[in-house]
């Protein structure tokens, strides 16, 4: 009888932000239209406009299980579901149950083992001062009753126990989200202990949008209003000034960072180095799936910081360690986040990997120079859904 394969144990990583039907989009928008000189995240979001208007409510279960299902197999075991595709095809509430798609989420979650907080996402508009589209008549949020409904609604269901299913409340950004609405949203989420995430300065148009009809950037304009704290989550933080780090810093904001989809999607490279230094918690998410491994995640965003700066180890401990930082990055800010527990969320390594061999820091070879491959079994709250590297719900 062979002898059982050494293992490297670790912390179960967090998938902070997720746009869990985009992971139908992989490889189908990796092509550039001959008919146009440009592609960007613009474009991009045209294809993902149209992916939304034709899925039904057990194509969203199903491309929720499988994306979940892929992220347990590559060693995350808790995820931040960034919903915002609400209402049935035609616009029209889903009847019944006008929550029925959030619910399809939480059930896939369910299905295969994850953990998952569910971000109750407000869109309500498709621009700054520009009303919502016909191709955004999923997302739309019409009055902000219909949020505190929802998310009563929520926490009432019967999967969301605050140990494997939590709620949260996302402003999906300032241009999506009337100014009016921003600070009453964020006492909305806090009235009710609630994790809050947002996009945030994640593309230049939206910047310079908010400039042009506030004055302010979109940190600022958060800040103004009252939304920013130690609860937030601001998600991609991709154009800022050193003003915008300094309130984020002040204010104890969390930053997910999504380096696999910002690069996919040519939004940019964010200012990692500025915000570490700083002070501000990082954590990390795979956002449009087009990769989905937390090594890769971890990997750029150092090698990002690394790029930015022409130095080495950029993002460490106070000892100067890169791989404690990025385990912390990984499992501790991201969990935090998500206002998840994380008891018996591990995931075990094949240490006998070629990756790993003639090392002699496996952590920090696992972290930096990894890959999902190396995942063999993954425990969510002590119970087996990964084994031989396959989800058992996918069996």
């Amino acid at each position: 009888m062979s002898a059982p394969e050494p293992q490297l144990v670790l912390p179960g990583f967090a998938n902070v932000h997720s746009h869990a039907f985009q992971r139908l989009l992989r490889g189908d928008v990796q092509r550039r239209d001959p008919a146009r000189a440009d592609d960007s995240f613009w474009t991009w979001r045209e294809a993902m406009y149209s992916l939304a208007l034709t899925l039904g409510l057990d194509d969203l279960r199903a491309a929720a299980r499988l994306c979940y299902a892929e992220c347990l197999e590559a060693g995350y075991t808790a995820v931040g579901e960034f919903h915002y595709l609400h209402h049935d095809r035609d616009g029209a509430p889903w009847a019944p149950d006008p929550l029925a798609a959030a619910r399809a989420h939480l059930a896939a979650a369910r299905d295969v083992g994850i953990r998952v907080t569910l971000l109750h996402t407000v869109y309500a508009r498709g621009g700054v001062e520009t009303p919502l589209l016909p191709r955004q008549r999923r997302f739309a949020t019409h009055a902000l009753d219909d949020v505190a409904r929802a998310l009563d609604g929520l926490a009432a269901d019967d999967h969301v126990d605050g140990v494997r299913a939590r709620v949260g409340l996302a402003i999906h950004s300032v241009r999506a989200v009337p100014r009016a609405w921003l600070g009453p949203l964020a006492e909305l989420a806090r009235a009710r202990a609630l994790p809050l995430h947002a996009h945030v300065s994640e593309q230049p148009r939206e910047v310079a949008d908010c400039r042009a009809a506030h004055g302010l950037s979109p940190v600022a304009l958060l800040a103004a209003e009252g939304v920013l704290g130690p609860d937030l989550t601001a998600v991609h933080a991709t154009w800022l000034d050193p003003e915008d780090v300094a309130l984020l810093a002040e204010h104890g904001v969390t930053v997910a960072l999504c380096p696999t989809t910002e690069g996919d999607l040519g939004d940019g490279v964010p200012d990692t180095p500025a915000l570490h230094a700083a002070g501000v918690p990082l954590c990390v998410g795979s956002d449009s799936h087009a990769v989905i491994d937390p090594f890769a995640e971890l990997r750029l965003l150092e090698y990002q910081a690394r790029a930015r700066t022409g130095r080495r180890c950029v993002v460490t401990d106070a000892a100067g360690a890169v791989a404690p930082a990025l385990a912390r990055i990984g499992h501790d800010h991201g969990y935090r986040a998500l206002g998840l527990p994380a008891d018996g969320d591990r995931v075990h390594l094949r240490a006998g990997d070629r990756a790993l061999e003639a090392t002699r820091d496996p952590l920090a070879a696992a972290l930096v120079g990894g890959h999902r491959g190396l995942v063999d079994r993954v425990e969510v709250a002590g119970e087996l859904v990964v084994s031989g590297g396959r989800a058992l719900a996918s069996e």
